[in-house]
């Protein structure tokens, strides 16, 4: 019989609507499943690879503990511990020993042309324009906490980076309603913006603009921000803090959501910057729920593509 179609996650666009809630149903159910202290072994026999071209705490040790929790055998690569190779040589040459690769690198045009090549299911783990891995736990998140995604109102505040792409293309497509606002000159992509259009559309949800951070998050179920220089842009850091002045996740911005809305951020964090030094301490942050999530939803991910998830 012909081998099935690989499957990849790059952007989030790649599994239908039906799919994706499954993926978070699943990945809740495995969640109390490590609760109860049950361990799996789908992944037994299998190695996936994790390649690290940008420093990582989060997504390195998720993915790391995610694999061996599933009785799969993680292999790390670093930059720093390889010598320079094209992205489509690099795929081939681990897809000869591996079931997977997760990679979190800079542009992405590096995970499209390895997907080009790729003889196994490749999943981005970051790259500069997206981040859909940290979307997936965000997501689960607001499930855990509202019970339903559909009809929540989301807002983001700061740069318009890889984290709002990815919650553009992926929380409207599931009935979320997302506000956002950037300063002027750091708004989102404009392809990225117009393809969300279309999904948001399609998914029942919604996407409002605004330069005002204060209409933004009136009334927002659940307020997120990010740093306002991300790895790769450190050279710009001087004006970002300039225009992001007026932009800061903080106690009086706050005010203006609706009661017991939940606070994010995908971390890390400079506190005292794009959020406050005391709001990560708010009784409505949920910003180590996030991280945990992480593993969850990856572990979700992982199953789905190797071929263990929900029907």
């Amino acid at each position: 019989m012909p081998k099935p179609p690989l499957s990849h996650f790059l952007t989030g666009e790649e599994l239908p609507r039906a799919e994706l809630f499954a993926l978070l149903e699943q990945a809740e159910e495995l969640r109390q499943e490590r609760r109860a202290g049950h361990r799996r072994q789908d992944l037994a026999g299998r190695s996936v690879a994790l390649l690290f071209d940008k420093p990582s705490l989060r997504t390195r040790i998720s993915f790391a503990v995610a694999i061996a929790e599933l009785g799969g055998n993680p292999i790390e690569s670093v930059a720093a511990t390889r010598k320079h190779e094209e992205p489509e040589d690099i795929v081939r040459v681990l897809g000869g020993y591996c079931d997977a690769l997760v990679i979190r690198t800079h542009e992405h045009a590096i995970v499209e042309r390895m997907v080009s090549k790729a003889p196994v299911p490749v999943v981005n783990g970051l790259s500069d324009s997206h981040h859909p891995c940290q979307v997936l736990a965000d997501l689960l998140t607001l499930r855990q906490y509202f019970g339903k995604l559909e009809g929540l109102k989301f807002t983001y505040i700061g740069d318009g980076n890889n984290m709002l792409h990815s919650m553009l293309l992926l929380m409207p497509f599931l009935g979320i309603h997302v506000t956002y606002a950037c300063p002027p000159g750091y708004e989102p992509n404009a392809f990225i913006s117009r393809v969300a259009e279309g999904r948001a559309r399609e998914g029942g949800g919604s996407i409002t603009a605004f330069t005002d951070p204060v209409e933004a998050i009136r009334g927002t179920n659940a307020v997120y921000t990010d740093v306002w220089t991300s790895m790769g842009f450190e050279a710009q850091e001087f004006e970002r803090e300039a225009a992001f002045a007026n932009y800061q996740l903080n106690e009086a911005l706050y005010a203006h959501a609706a009661p017991g809305a939940l606070i994010m951020h995908c971390m890390p964090m400079i506190r005292g910057k794009e959020i406050s030094e005391t709001l990560p301490e708010h009784e409505n942050s949920v910003l180590f729920r996030q991280s945990e999530n992480r593993l969850h939803a990856q572990k979700a991910l992982l199953l789905k593509l190797l071929g263990k998830g929900l029907a």
